[in-house]
């Protein structure tokens, strides 16, 4: 994150190339990764039974984030175009750039499994609830039709998903040169997810960051409290404690940039967003260990 951030402050990565980073990793690199991942794991019963519980609780989790955020919005009195986008910084978290690598990382392919349960759950609440909530913004009301909105739920990231579960259910793998080529290139998403979060955060004015009071509290909020709820409800489910473990810290992300680009095309407070972005990733060098620590001791 630091390297990219240092690259795109002085200019040795353009703001084009960076965008351009971004698209390598959504359109080849995560879809890839996603692919071998999946695949390298023996799907049974119990995943399959887990799979299906993350997809429910995942769609109650992000609801909940989404009523927390106008609750806070009403609380501290967040007027105009910042209220909805509140709303979804609250819900709408980076459950892809920095959650599939942190979560390969620390529980394999079959965290990766859930995590990409997460994230289409994440997916169908965005391209419904969230740009509903984000149309509200422009005078003239503009709405996506519902055929636009269900072409975006056809991504890269689904396909891949899919096209991951087909193949395990068939108990298709890749094998050989072909393994190790795609394996190499699926593995590269870590690294540049993470330069293009950094590139990110170095386009952000962090003068005033300061005195941002109230997105100071959505990190709390969204970072810290919702996941110590987390970790003591779902210790009443039937789910493994990957399963568990991946719903929380997906739960705990930073905001998504994608909320930052939706802002934009809504005419929102896309400044007050980005803001919101800076500092939840750079708190979220500080809570996600914490989450990941008080998993273990609660």
């Amino acid at each position: 994150m630091l390297i990219g951030f240092v690259c795109v402050k002085t200019g040795y990565i353009t703001e084009e190339q960076k965008n351009g980073l971004s698209r390598i990793i959504v359109r080849v690199t995560l879809p890839i990764l996603v692919i071998t991942s999946l695949t390298s794991i023996d799907f049974d019963r119990e995943k399959l039974i887990n799979s299906i519980h993350v997809l429910l609780i995942s769609i109650l989790v992000i609801a909940m984030l989404y009523l927390i955020g106008a609750a806070i919005s009403k609380i501290g009195k967040i007027g105009g175009t910042k209220a909805p986008m509140y709303r979804c910084m609250m819900c709408f978290g980076n459950v892809v750039f920095m959650a599939f690598p942190l979560i390969q990382a620390l529980y394999g392919a079959e965290g990766l499994l859930y995590a990409a349960i997460y994230e289409l759950a994440n997916d169908m609440f965005l391209w419904t609830v969230g740009v509903y909530t984000l149309g509200q913004t422009r005078e003239d009301n503009i709405k996506i039709p519902i055929k636009e909105r269900l072409k975006k739920l056809l991504n890269p990231g689904t396909i891949a998903f899919t096209s991951a579960f087909i193949m395990m259910a068939l108990g298709l793998k890749f094998t050989g040169i072909v393994a190790d080529v795609m394996s190499g290139i699926g593995g590269t998403t870590t690294y540049l997810s993470m330069l293009f979060i950094g590139g990110t955060l170095a386009s952000v004015d962090f003068r005033r960051i300061y005195t941002r009071l109230w997105l100071f509290v959505l990190t709390a909020v969204k970072m810290i409290i919702v996941p110590v709820i987390l970790i003591l409800i779902l210790r009443v489910f039937n789910l493994s404690d990957t399963a568990q473990a991946v719903i929380i810290l997906q739960a705990a992300m930073p905001t998504s940039t994608v909320v930052v680009m939706l802002g934009m095309e809504y005419g929102a407070d896309v400044p007050y967003c980005a803001e919101g972005v800076f500092i939840t990733h750079i708190l979220g060098l500080l809570t996600l260990p914490l989450c990941f620590y008080l998993m273990n001791v609660l």
